[in-house]
């Protein structure tokens, strides 16, 4: 299974948000609090519309996405 993932500061909660990109699936999984164990992930969406519309539901700072994309186009 190929994967890529990112993790960041929530600076508003203080807390940890990421995102797990599964290039077999072509899937964008975003999660809020990941290390906290609450359950999976909270949203996702297609590699190909994340590139085409960008971030829906989790914004990360302006340098993974910039890191995220770059790596997206790679694979797409």
């Amino acid at each position: 299974m190929a994967q890529k993932q990112w993790m960041w500061q929530n600076e508003a909660s203080g807390g940890v948000q990421g995102v797990i990109v599964d290039f077999d699936d072509g899937l964008v999984r975003w999660f809020d609090e990941p290390g906290c164990a609450c359950g999976g992930n909270d949203s996702e969406q297609s590699i190909a519309d994340f590139l085409e519309r960008g971030a829906r539901f989790i914004v990360p700072p302006d340098d993974v996405l910039e890191e995220m994309r770059a790596s997206l186009k790679i694979h797409a």
